[in-house]
C-alpha cells in the first residue's frame, strides 16, 4: 500500500465515525452500545491501519532497495554515467566517468563537462547542449573526450533529459561509452576492406597489364621489319597507356633522334607532334626528356606538369603556344635498353585530366620498353644479317672481279709473248704490265688477310718511337706515279717539330698510304690532293683532303665498316674492294687513335683526319740498323742453300734468284728429297714451302732439328710460305723455322731476308 490509498483509507474511516455520531444523535441508543459500536469500528481501523503501515514500510523497503540498487548500477558500471544540469555543469558522476576523465569524485562535481571535450568538438557541443532542450533523449554522438594529462579517445555520449512536472528541463543524464577499441576496430576493417579493394583493383590492373604485355609480345613478334616494329610499339600504347606515344631510336650512333615513330588518340595531336618535333627539336644536351633518358639510361616520370615547366622549356611565345595545344596532364619516358645498350627511348604522355602517370604505370611502361628493346634489337639484326648477306655477295663478286681484271691482263700477255718473238719495246711493255698487275694482285690479297687478321685480333706491332715525316712522305712518293698519270697535284705541309708517337712505322705507312691512294683514286685528273701534318693539343693531327667526287651523306655513316662501297654495282667506276678503309680504322685505333670522314656531299671532295697521341720527348740514342743492304747480287757467295717447294714453277724462279747473288743452291719438291740432300750436301741454309703433298714443311723441320739434337751446328731454316696468317707465322717459329716469309716475296726482300739470317749467326 502506498500513501495515498493509506491516507484514503484514513478519510474513510473519518466519514465512518462522524455517520456514526450522526445516527446516535437521532436514534436512541444506549451508552453501552454506542461504546461497542465505537470501539467495533476503531478496531477495524486499527487493523486496517496496521495493514497499510506494514504495505507502508514494504514500500519503503523496496524503494530503498530500488534506490541502492540504482546507486551501485550508477556507481560500478563499466560505462561513465553523469548527471548536468541543462548548461552541462557536472552534478553527480560516477567511478567510471571519474576513471574515464582522469578526476576525483569530489573535484568533478561543478566542472563544465565541455572541460573534459577535445577543443575541436566544442562548438558541437553547444549545438547539441541546445538541441536537447527540445528533445527527451538526444541520439549516440561521438566526441574525442580528454582526460586530464591523458590522450584524448573516442566516446559514444547518449543523453536523457529529465523533465520536472511541468515538462521543464532541469537536468541531463550523460551515458559515455568508450568506443576506442571500436573505433580500431572499425578503422581495422576499413582498412582490410580497402586493402581487399586495392589488391582487388591491383589484381585487375596486373591482369590488364598481362593481357595488354601479351598481345604487345605477339605484335612485337610478328614482324622481322625494322619501321614495322617501331610502329607496333607506338600503336600498343595509344590509348592503352598514352594518349600519344613517340618512339625514338638512335640510329648509325648519331647521339641524335632523326626519325621518331609517332602514334596518337587524334590526327590533329599527331600532326602537332610532328610540327614540334621538327620546328623545336629538344636539345641533345638537354637535362630532361628523351636526350637525359639516353644519356643517363634512366626513366623520366612526371606525374603533373605544370605551366611553369611549360614556360622553362620553351624558346619562344610560339613554341610555348603550340606545348598549351598539346594540353600535356603527366608524361613518362622509358629508356629501351637490351644488354646495357641504349637503343633510343619511348615517349608516352597523357592528356587527360584525370590521368596522372604513377610508379605503377612507370612500371608497366619499362616492361613494354623492354619487350620493345628486344623486338627492336631481333629486327636490327635481321636487318643487318640480310644486309651482311647483300655485302658479302657483293664483295665476293667483287674480289672475283677484281682478282680476274689483272690475271687476264697477265695471262693475255703471257700468252701473247709465247707465241713469236716479239721487239724490245713490246715484250718491256708486256713485263711491265705483268709486274704491275702481278703487284695489284698482291696489294688484294694483303688486304684481304689484313682484314682476317683483323677479324681474329691477330694483328701484331712491332711498336717503338717514330717520326711521322718520314712515313707520311714514304706513302706520298708510293702514290707519286699514279698520281702524276692522272695530273692530280699532291700538296703538303709537314711540321717538323711535331713530335714523336708510340707506333709500327710500317702499319703507319699503310694507313696514309690507303688515305693517299683513295683520295687519288676517287679524284678526278687536274685536282689536287693535300695533306698536313701539325699538333693539335698533344695529338698529331694528320688530314688529306681532295677535291675528288666526295661522300654523299646517306653513306658517310658506313664509310670505315668492311666491304662497303658507296657504289657497288657492276657499272661502278672505280675498282677495288672496300677494305682500305676499313684497314686504317682498326689501325688508327690500335696505335689508340681515331680517325674520322668529313665531306659537303657528292662532288665536293672529302677530307679524312687522323689523330695519334704524341710522346713526351726523350733524349734518343742512335741505334746502328743491322740490317744487310743488298748492293751487289754477290751477297750469298759461298753459301750452300737447299730450296724445297713442289711447285715447280716457284721452286725454278727461288732458285734462279738465289743463284744470281752468289749462293750454290740445289732444289727439290719433297720432304723424302729434302732429306736425303741434307744428309748429302749438308747445306748452310734452308728455304721450304710449308704446304706440301704427302708431308708438309712443318714435318721437314722437326725431322731436321730431331736428327741436330746432338749436332752444335744447326742449319738456318725459312719458311717461305702461301700461308700468311700469325697463326702460321707462329706454328713456323715453334716448329723449327727462324724466319716465316710470305708469298709473293720480291727477290731483293728474298736474299735480304737470307743474308741478314746468315750474318746474325755469324755474329752469334
Amino acid at each position: 500500500m502506498n500513501v495515498d490509498d493509506f491516507s484514503q483509507q484514513v478519510e474513510t474511516l473519518r466519514s465512518r465515525v462522524t455517520g456514526l455520531l450522526q445516527s446516535t444523535a437521532s436514534q436512541p441508543y444506549s451508552q453501552q452500545e454506542l461504546t461497542a459500536e465505537a470501539f467495533e469500528e476503531l478496531q477495524i481501523a486499527s487493523e486496517e491501519l496496521k495493514i497499510a503501515c506494514e504495505e507502508l514500510q514494504a514500500t519503503r523497503m523496496v524503494v530503498e532497495k530500488e534506490r541502492q540498487r540504482y546507486q551501485e548500477l550508477f556507481d560500478f558500471a563499466p560505462d561513465g554515467y553523469l548527471v548536468t544540469d541543462t548548461f552541462g555543469t557536472i552534478l553527480e558522476a560516477n567511478h567510471a566517468a571519474t576513471i574515464q576523465i582522469n578526476v576525483l569524485q569530489r573535484f568533478l562535481i561543478g566542472k563544465p563537462l565541455i572541460t573534459f571535450i577535445a577543443q575541436s568538438d566544442h562548438q558541437a557541443f553547444f549545438n547539441y547542449l541546445t538541441q536537447l532542450q527540445q528533445l527527451d533523449r538526444g541520439g549516440e554522438w561521438e566526441v574525442c573526450l580528454q582526460p586530464r594529462e591523458k590522450i584524448c579517445f573516442d566516446v559514444a555520449l547518449t543523453v536523457v533529459t529529465v523533465r520536472n512536472e511541468k515538462s521543464q528541463p532541469v537536468a541531463l543524464r550523460w551515458l559515455m561509452r568508450d568506443i576506442s577499441q571500436r573505433r580500431r576496430l572499425e578503422l581495422q576493417r576499413e582498412q582490410l576492406f580497402a586493402n581487399e579493394q586495392a589488391a582487388r583493383i591491383a589484381a585487375q590492373a596486373a591482369e590488364r597489364r598481362s593481357n595488354f604485355l601479351a598481345e604487345a609480345s605477339s605484335v612485337l613478334v610478328s614482324s622481322l621489319d625494322y619501321r614495322t616494329t617501331l610502329t607496333s610499339v607506338a600503336q600498343l600504347a595509344v590509348p592503352t597507356l598514352a594518349d600519344w606515344c613517340i618512339v625514338d631510336v638512335v640510329e648509325n650512333n648519331f647521339p641524335i633522334f632523326s626519325n621518331p615513330v609517332i602514334a596518337a588518340s587524334e590526327p590533329v595531336k599527331e600532326a602537332l607532334i610532328r610540327e614540334l618535333q621538327q620546328r623545336y627539336p629538344i636539345p641533345v644536351d638537354a637535362d630532361y626528356g628523351p636526350p637525359k633518358v639516353l644519356r643517363t639510361g634512366k626513366p623520366e616520370l612526371v606525374t603533373n606538369i605544370l605551366e611553369s615547366s611549360l614556360h622553362r622549356k620553351a624558346s619562344n611565345e610560339e613554341h610555348l603556344s603550340l606545348l598549351h595545344q598539346l594540353q600535356v596532364k603527366s608524361q613518362m619516358v622509358v629508356p629501351l635498353l637490351v644488354r646495357n645498350r641504349k637503343l633510343g627511348t619511348i615517349v608516352f604522355a597523357s592528356a587527360q585530366p584525370g590521368r596522372h602517370y604513377t610508379t605503377v604505370d612507370l612500371e608497366m611502361a619499362e616492361e613494354l620498353a623492354q619487350r620493345a628493346a628486344f623486338a627492336i634489337e631481333n629486327a636490327q639484326l635481321y636487318q643487318q644479317a640480310q644486309e651482311a648477306n647483300r655485302i658479302k655477295e657483293e664483295f665476293l663478286a667483287i674480289v672475283s672481279h677484281e682478282l680476274r681484271t689483272p690475271l687476264n691482263s697477265m695471262l693475255g700477255w703471257v700468252q701473247v709473248i709465247r707465241t713469236r718473238k716479239w721487239d724490245e719495246a713490246t715484250t718491256s711493255k708486256a713485263l711491265a704490265t705483268i709486274e704491275r698487275n702481278a703487284k695489284l694482285q698482291r696489294k688484294l690479297i694483303e688486304d684481304i688477310l689484313d682484314i682476317s687478321r683483323i677479324v681474329q685480333g691477330q694483328i701484331r706491332l712491332n711498336i717503338r718511337k717514330v717520326d711521322l715525316v718520314p712515313i707520311i712522305q714514304a706513302a706520298i712518293e708510293a702514290v707519286y706515279p699514279t698520281s702524276e698519270i692522272k695530273g692530280i697535284e699532291v700538296e703538303y705541309i709537314l711540321d717538323s717539330s711535331v713530335g714523336q708517337v708510340m707506333g709500327d712505322a710500317e702499319r703507319l705507312q699503310q694507313v696514309f698510304w690507303n688515305l693517299l691512294s683513295n683520295a687519288v683514286k676517287f679524284t678526278p685528273s687536274g685536282g689536287r690532293v693535300e695533306v698536313h701534318l701539325e699538333q693539335v693539343n698533344s695529338n698529331a693531327q694528320i688530314t688529306v683532303s681532295d677535291t675528288g667526287k666526295g661522300i654523299i651523306a646517306e653513306f658517310l655513316p658506313y664509310i670505315f665498316e668492311r666491304f662497303r662501297q658507296a657504289d657497288s654495282t657492276t657499272t661502278r667506276v672505280d675498282n677495288g674492294l672496300g677494305l682500305g678503309l676499313a684497314i686504317v680504322h682498326h689501325l688508327v685505333e690500335m696505335h689508340s687513335g681515331t680517325v674520322y670522314a668529313v665531306s659537303e656531299g657528292e662532288e665536293n671532295g672529302a677530307t679524312f683526319t687522323v689523330l695519334l697521341p704524341l710522346v713526351e720527348p726523350q733524349p734518343e740514342h742512335l741505334i746502328k740498323e743491322s740490317e744487310v743492304k743488298v748492293h751487289n747480287l754477290s751477297v750469298l757467295n759461298g753459301l750452300q742453300i737447299l730450296v724445297v717447294d713442289d711447285n715447280a714453277d716457284t721452286r725454278e724462279l727461288i732458285a734462279f734468284i738465289l743463284k744470281e747473288s752468289g749462293a750454290q743452291v740445289t732444289a727439290v719438291s719433297s720432304v723424302g728429297e729434302a732429306l736425303e740432300a741434307l744428309g748429302r750436301l749438308k747445306p748452310d741454309v734452308l728455304v721450304s714451302d710449308i704446304g706440301m703433298p704427302d708431308e708438309d714443311g712443318y714435318s721437314l723441320i722437326r725431322k731436321v732439328r730431331t736428327q741436330e739434337a746432338e749436332q752444335a751446328k744447326k742449319i738456318l731454316a725459312v719458311a717461305l710460305t702461301a700461308f700468311a696468317r700469325d697463326e702460321e707465322r707462329r706454328l713456323a717459329l715453334e716448329a723449327g723455322f727462324q724466319v716465316h716469309v710470305s708469298k709473293p716475296i720480291e727477290p731483293e726482300e728474298l736474299v735480304t731476308v737470307v743474308a741478314n739470317l746468315t750474318k746474325g749467326s755469324k755474329q752469334v
